[in-house]
């Protein structure tokens, strides 16, 4: 059965929304930035309107190739629409395991979580963030329904983290520290990415051989950690920039296959990327490791 046809629908929207049973609230804080988040992003990428459905869903509704909790966007061959934006209801272990990674790994910068993302009872509640994840996974659904055709998975990454910086610098800049403490934080532990690179995987090569959903994925957690990085680069190119630098990327690569796929590396991206999209990007992706 497809994702999301026997849940409750939600009228008023530029797509199609469904949700679980008691989630018509997060339904809503989702439904209404993804709905501004549509209009901008239809504005810069050719006038593009993917047929979409937003789909915020509980546990018990939930199917994903990842953990509860990990949004994700599909255009599997019998789903609702061509494309379809899942986001979890609530919480779940997955948001307590990113907390308990960052608390482990960087004290002072679990503190600057919880002064950013309070529960109100002396914890962490990390549902603002993952409300405006909703933007990134929208921007997934431009890419794919938009014939954007990016040739590796973290460029596609890279693009829609981009995106959501764009809109939320332009569209919603009271939100900024919301979305930038938990990547700022993440990315910049020292503990978490010598951990990483000695435990699970660092560079682009391997997250392409390893990116979640293949036959031998890397850990949800692991994955988290290559987005920290990934944001931190969007909010790097959006400074230097701006939205010219997010249209340039979406010129460079729509309706065409730039690079053949199966050849594509970071080696060989990084000259185009430099003189096509951004300085920025092209150095980041020459040097990453």
């Amino acid at each position: 059965m497809s994702v999301g046809s026997e849940l409750s629908q939600l009228e008023g929207y530029p797509f199609e929304v469904r949700y679980s049973d008691g989630a018509l609230v997060r339904a809503r804080a989702a439904a209404d930035v993804a709905a501004d988040a549509y209009v901008y992003f239809s504005r810069l990428f050719a006038a593009v309107e993917p047929d979409i459905a937003v789909i915020v869903a509980d546990e018990a509704d939930w199917s994903g190739n990842g953990p509860y909790g990990l949004p994700f966007f599909r255009d599997d061959a019998g789903e609702i629409r061509p494309g379809i934006v899942v986001m979890p209801a609530g919480g779940g272990d997955f948001r307590i395991e990113i907390a308990q990674d960052l608390r482990d790994a960087s004290p002072r910068g679990y503190a600057k979580l919880l002064a950013t993302y309070p529960d109100g009872t002396g914890g962490l509640d990390l549902q603002p963030f993952f409300d405006l994840i909703t933007v990134h996974e929208l921007g997934h659904a431009f890419e794919v329904l938009g014939d954007l055709r990016l040739p590796t998975f973290w460029l596609s990454e890279i693009f829609v983290n981009l995106a959501m910086h764009a809109f939320v610098a332009t569209q919603l800049p009271a939100s900024l520290p919301t979305l930038e403490v938990l990547s700022t934080v993440g990315a910049g532990s020292r503990k978490l990415a010598a951990r990483m690179r000695a435990e699970g995987y660092s560079t682009l090569e391997e997250l392409q051989a390893h990116y979640t959903g293949s036959d031998d994925s890397m850990s949800p957690l692991n994955y988290v950690w290559f987005q920290y990085r990934w944001q931190r680069l969007a909010a790097k190119m959006f400074e230097v920039d701006g939205e010219d630098g997010l249209v340039r990327f979406w010129d460079c690569f729509h309706s065409t296959d730039r690079v053949n796929a199966s050849e594509a590396t970071a080696v060989s991206l990084a000259p185009l990327l430099t003189t096509e999209v951004s300085q920025i990007l092209g150095r980041a992706v020459r040097d990453w490791r």
